[in-house]
């Protein structure tokens, strides 16, 4: 059982962490002390640790970043009380809300490919906006599409939702009911997918944790799928397929729907096609002089200016650098070089498939494709969330994170909640997405055969 003191102690060390760590202040209008006094009572009246944890995510969501965040606590998460489920899957497409998949209950009623559009009397889209996004990160629409979906389906065991579903024109209604996962059947779906490699490099099976696949096509294009740049030994398995991969007339690097992980191994995989040293994953970090705030806390004079209306009247330096120093906007620049030892250099046209569904790490890795080498980007905006976050256990069993570093991309883009933007924009659709197409795939083939 929460007690009040352990409720304030746990709301005040996320402001604390936030107050002193986050990277981003310089980006909001909010003001967090405010924030923070309107969240405390809020936290004090939750009647458990599932509305207690919902509150905690409240606060922190609107620090608007993809690195911040409150986990719930395990023993939750797997408690069918609290995290039961609709009996359908549902997937953001865009604008749409598309069922994907219905248990044998209902395959009768609900028919695949389904539009979601209302729910509980809403338009679907704003009640997504209304009801999930203040509890979750929401500043790139497409890229939170996965976890809204994941809170729009899941819920408290028998709670329920009035569903008003189109199919070919058709509206119909339904109501459905959260019940535990493990009770749910499935039906099957075959989804029809064109494999598009002949010979088989390297096997990965993502499905049982593989973080990459190699194949070549019939006409000598690599295509080098990598799911997450969380496994250390990816570069080693990568490199093992070098002399293979030299016979490659192009290359297609598909990260696609990749998580992020660890920098270092995109480095690893990105030096292949690039001669020598290279610049990678620069970086801002927050520097914080408590002398210096003293000094800019006295200042009345500078108070009351922005930081544009205080660089228009030429203030010094160190006046400038006093009055960051207070709102935590004051920040020194990283440059990593890297030096890393690859079998070669491959050579070769090259395509990076990516999507919203690209974060952190593999963001770097595009960004040290996008800075040092010829490859075309396609598909859609990645989702421009990608630092170093702050890991926290919490006492009542869950964690938080605080981003402490923020990346900048190497050629000036803004890519911060925006992502970086693809050179052939491709974007799936419910018809591709019926027939198995995938659209990136057949244009990056498009591209690279017509060099």
């Amino acid at each position: 059982m929460l007690t009040d003191e352990q409720k304030i102690y746990e709301l005040s060390m996320i402001w604390k962490e936030a107050e002193y760590n986050f990277a981003f202040w310089d980006k909001l209008s909010i003001n967090w002390d405010e924030e923070y006094k309107k969240a405390l009572p809020r936290v004090l009246a939750a009647k458990d640790r599932y509305e207690y944890y919902k509150e905690l995510m409240r606060f922190i969501t609107l620090l608007g970043d993809g690195h911040t965040d409150v986990s719930m606590p395990v023993d939750i998460m797997q408690d069918p009380e609290y995290y039961s489920m609709l009996p359908v899957i549902l997937f953001q497409l865009g604008e749409e809300i598309v069922v994907l998949n219905v248990t044998e209950e209902y395959k009768d009623r609900i028919s695949l490919y389904s539009i979601l559009k209302k729910v509980d009397g809403m338009d679907a889209s704003e009640y997504v906006k209304e009801r999930i996004y203040p509890y979750i990160w929401h500043a790139h629409k497409d890229s939170c599409g996965f976890n809204a979906m994941m809170w729009l389906m899941c819920g408290r065991a028998g709670s329920t939702v009035n569903c008003t579903f189109e199919k070919d024109g058709e509206q119909f209604d339904i109501t459905l009911t959260r019940a535990n996962p493990a009770n749910l059947h499935w039906c099957t779906v075959d989804m029809p997918i064109k494999k598009v490699t002949s010979k088989t490099i390297l096997e990965g099976d993502f499905l049982k944790g593989d973080s990459c696949s190699i194949g070549m096509t019939e006409d000598d294009i690599a295509v080098i799928t990598i799911s997450s740049f969380m496994d250390d030994t990816l570069p080693g398995k990568v490199y093992a397929c070098f002399d293979e991969l030299k016979k490659a007339k192009a290359f297609i690097i598909n990260v696609r729907g990749n998580g992020g992980g660890n920098s270092s191994n995109g480095d690893a995989i990105a030096a292949m096609f690039i001669d020598g040293s290279f610049e990678s994953c620069g970086a801002e970090t927050q520097v914080y002089e408590p002398t210096r705030r003293a000094w800019g806390e006295n200042r009345n004079d500078l108070n009351g200016l922005t930081l544009a209306e205080l660089e228009e009247k030429q203030v010094d330096e160190e006046s400038i650098r006093n009055y960051k120093m207070c709102r935590h906007i004051c920040y020194t620049k990283e440059i990593g070089t890297k030096e890393i030892h690859a079998p070669g250099k491959l050579e070769g046209p090259i395509v990076v498939l990516m999507n919203e569904a690209v974060f952190s790490a593999a963001e770097d890795f595009v960004d040290v494709m996008k800075a040092h080498t010829n490859a075309v980007f396609i598909g859609g905006n990645t989702a421009g969330t990608s630092g170093q976050p702050l890991f926290h256990k919490l006492e009542s069993g869950g964690t938080f994170r605080v981003c402490t570093r923020r990346c900048y991309a190497q050629n000036g883009e803004e890519i911060y909640n925006k992502g970086f933007s693809p050179d052939i924009r491709v974007i799936p659709t419910l018809e591709d997405l019926k027939a198995g197409r995938d659209t990136g795939m057949e244009k990056a083939l498009e591209y690279l055969r017509s060099k």
